[in-house]
């Protein structure tokens, strides 16, 4: 294990209210950096030494963890931004120690013996009617870099992922249709269980998007009891660092999508795909996780009639989510539900729409991440359909409001 500390003093112009935002923000690291064990942040309470008012620690499964962490782009903005001009001085400290027998003596973590699903979320591929149009809408409104474009398709992405977005030129459409989503796989020995658990359950197994094939190791799709495609596979290639966009999302965090067919479609991904459940609005709406350990990275609603209605991105923090709201104002870009605060998945996101670019597109903030411990052993939460129960900030039960 590596144990990575930092000591600190704010700077004495630094007024409460900042330092209680910072020291705020530090504490929702656990949930932005998986990779975290044992977070800790407190006051020093020393009679000794009162160089530093606080102390935070925090534990690493290896050199290797820690240095992404302190790498990533995330955390090297909000050093930028938020912590150099408050702080006055910083010590740092990272050494490697191995636990005493006696503090694992009797511990039974969870060990996991279910099959596993896809790891995460990719990509959407969505028909557009005006393909240049629709490039602008993502670049500008969302955050997206276009990495690749040809008269028949364009790839955007949000990350070091090859692309998060894929359009299709469509002319023939009046409104944008999402097609096709990519699960990335973690293992080759997971892609074939989930081969089987589609054949096992009479479904075709077709061939991945010929372009897919080139940007992958191995994979297949297959359909979903909606016509939606659904493309896993292996190894999808990256680059090696992200856009240099200062305001972008993150990452790529599930679909929203609305069906007929709820009974069957559920069946479909917990069954088949071996999607985990964290939480249901009861004869509504199911939240499905992969193994990248989201609070959802798939949605599923029971609705009149089949359509993607949404896709969820996770900006670097609040304040990115309220500059791309402030410029979707600006632009009298349509905000079709504005700022949301939602209760299962802890995540503060508003949302555009213009369906002439497809579904709407969420911006949110600080997704929840289940530990590993969670991932195992969470129970799904049963909830009535209240609008409190979708946003803890709607004031009564009979409040739909923007929903």
């Amino acid at each position: 294990m590596i144990r990575h500390t930092l000591s600190f003093r704010f700077a004495d112009g630094a007024d409460q209210a900042t330092r209680e935002s910072v020291l705020a923000e530090l504490r929702t690291f656990p949930d932005r950096y998986p990779a975290m064990r044992g977070f800790v942040l407190g006051e020093n309470i020393s009679t000794r030494d009162r160089s530093f008012t606080h102390t935070m620690a925090v534990d690493f499964d290896s050199q290797d963890d820690l240095l992404a962490y302190l790498g990533s782009e995330s955390h090297e903005s909000f050093v930028r931004t938020r912590w150099r001009p408050v702080i006055d001085r910083q010590a740092i400290t990272s050494f490697e120690y191995a636990e005493r027998p006696s503090l694992t003596t009797g511990r039974t973590p969870p060990v996991s013996t279910r099959p596993h699903g896809p790891y995460g979320m990719e990509y959407a591929r969505i028909e557009v009617p005006d393909m240049q149009a629709t490039i602008d809408f993502l670049e500008y409104h969302v955050g997206l870099q276009l990495e690749q474009r040809t008269d028949e398709y364009a790839y955007l992405r949000a990350d070091i992922e090859h692309h998060a977005i894929e359009l299709i030129h469509a002319p023939e459409r009046t409104d944008g249709w999402t097609t096709a989503v990519g699960y990335s796989v973690e293992s080759e020995e997971v892609l074939e269980q989930l081969r089987k658990s589609v054949a096992d359950a009479g479904l075709d197994i077709l061939d991945l998007q010929e372009r897919q094939q080139a940007l992958c190791d191995n994979g297949f799709a297959v359909k979903d009891p909606n016509g939606l495609v659904v493309e896993l596979f292996t190894e999808f290639q990256e680059y090696a660092e992200p856009p240099h966009i200062e305001i972008r999302p993150l990452d790529l965090v599930h679909p929203f999508i609305a069906t007929a067919k709820y009974e069957e479609t559920l069946d479909f991904y917990q069954n088949v795909l071996k999607f985990l459940p964290s939480d249901y609005v009861v004869g509504s709406t199911t939240f499905f996780r992969c193994e990248d350990r989201y609070h959802h990275s798939l949605a599923i609603q029971k609705n009149k009639e089949h359509f993607t209605a949404h896709l969820c991105f996770a900006m670097k923090s609040l304040d990115h989510v309220m500059r791309m709201r402030a410029r979707a104002l600006y632009k009298g870009a349509p905000i079709a539900s504005d700022i949301v605060n939602h209760s299962a998945s802890t995540s503060i996101a508003f949302y555009l729409h213009d369906t002439r670019f497809g579904p709407r597109y969420e911006l949110c903030d600080r997704h929840r991440v289940f530990t590993p411990e969670e991932h195992e052993t969470h129970r799904p939460r049963r909830m009535p359909a209240d609008p409190r129960n979708i946003d803890v900030w709607r004031p009564a039960a009979d409040d739909w409001g923007r929903f």
